[in-house]
């Protein structure tokens, strides 16, 4: 038992660590740096294997970036090409890290197939991309799930770029938001986070015969839409009934819908073009049943 939970234990770190951000390539578009939220060789698993075969012994990696080197990338004749590569190597005698540029011959050994004339194209991308600078508008704390001020969203086609539409990105109303109001234990005032919830969100939980014997409710909500002014359009809503039984009541959720579209402003984003809650992956909390007589059967 004691070899099990230390094994769930090392697992559940293992994949905690390998969901942290990660620095993206770079890529240069009309004379500027911009962060690719990508990494497009990657993509190809054939031609990802060929670059880790010719990477130094001694290449290495940082928590920011697993593989232990970036790519350089520029728009040329709105075509996406790759410049250079650089790795990431670490002396042991030093105990220090050092950036090397990838010779070119190792280059030209797996991007072969790849070359026009004196560059490499990235044929092999058939996808929307991301470039971004400039501060962080939204954070997770996983892979590319962010977004900066300023971002363009690039369509390839082919190795060719065939649109870019920028975007601006910002907080537009810096309202309510329940899942950051739950990642704390307390507000400024020092209240509990469950007495805020049930303030803001009374529930009439003693209309609920089901209840009697419950201490909390979960609900999980997603999908949520919000117009300019951080009103909650819509929303999907699930309410969870009992911590062994689990059954789902959809009164409950339904009650818990309109409660949440009366909460007035939401904290609301602009991003890429649309308007987002700070919770846009959805969230999960739960409800606790305060007044256990009010929700007996009566």
């Amino acid at each position: 038992m004691k070899k099990m939970i230390i094994c769930i234990y090392i697992l559940s770190v293992a994949m905690s660590v390998f969901a942290t951000g990660q620095d993206g390539d770079v890529i240069m578009i009309d004379g500027e740096k911009w962060s690719l939220l990508a990494e497009p060789i990657n993509h190809d698993s054939v031609l990802y294997r060929q670059l880790k075969a010719v990477l130094p012994q001694n290449n290495t990696f940082v928590t920011s970036n697993w593989d232990g080197y970036t790519a350089y990338w520029s728009i040329r004749n709105e075509r996406l090409c790759l410049d250079s590569i650089t790795v990431l190597l670490y002396n042991e005698d030093t105990r220090q890290y050092r950036e090397e540029c990838l010779p070119e011959t190792d280059m030209q050994r797996v991007f072969a197939n790849y070359r026009q004339g004196n560059d490499i194209v990235a044929s092999w991308v058939n996808y929307d991309i991301r470039a971004a600078k400039g501060t962080k508008v939204y954070y997770v704390h996983s892979y590319f799930e962010r977004n900066h001020e300023y971002e363009q969203i690039l369509t390839v086609n082919e190795g060719k770029v065939t649109n870019r539409q920028a975007y601006h990105n910002r907080v537009v109303v810096d309202g309510f938001s329940l899942k950051g109001m739950i990642n704390d234990t307390r507000d400024r005032q020092g209240k509990m986070v469950q007495q805020i919830v049930n303030e803001k969100l009374p529930l009439h939980t003693e209309n609920y015969p089901e209840l009697a014997d419950e201490k909390v409710i979960f609900f999980s909500v997603k999908n949520i839409r919000l117009d300019s002014l951080g009103n909650l359009v819509d929303c999907q809503v699930k309410a969870t009934i009992g911590r062994r039984t689990r059954r789902d009541s959809e009164t409950l959720a339904q009650e818990m819908k309109e409660l949440l579209k009366n909460v007035r402003p939401w904290k609301t984003l602009f991003i890429n073009g649309e308007y987002l809650p700070e919770d846009r992956g959805g969230f999960t909390f739960p409800y606790h049943i305060v007044d256990k007589t009010a929700a007996s059967l009566r």
